[in-house]
């Protein structure tokens, strides 16, 4: 059970940071195809820790995570945009943080909320 959840902490910064890679990170600004390529590659990256749960929770889960993580990457991207962030800053590493925090949360609570 933990190692299924320490997967999808893993999973999910290799999908967020490597995966995804600076272009997608610099495009995915509202709901655009960037965006969607990267709710595609979160959702292949949730979906295989789990692959060994019931099929109904995993696809449930998997899908309160996707809105949730574009939901948090939507207000991270607004809000940077808004108070001017720049990355290279104490202010653009405190956002990163706070963003990364929220999204393990979620991944948190879904995993021992709803999976197991």
């Amino acid at each position: 059970m933990l190692k299924s959840f320490y997967l999808l902490v893993v999973a999910h910064f290799v999908a967020d940071f490597i995966l995804q890679g600076h272009f997608l990170s610099v495009k995915k600004r509202g709901l655009n195809k960037y965006m969607l390529a990267h709710t595609a590659i979160m959702a292949l990256a949730f979906f295989l820790p789990l692959i060994n749960y019931p099929s109904g929770k995993v696809v449930l889960g998997t899908a309160i995570i996707l809105v949730v993580h574009a939901l948090i990457d939507a207000v991270r991207g607004e809000s940077t945009r808004i108070f001017k962030v720049v990355p290279g800053t104490y202010l653009y590493a405190f956002s990163l943080g706070l963003d990364q925090i929220a999204h393990i949360t979620t991944l948190y609570f879904v995993f021992t909320r709803l999976i197991i």
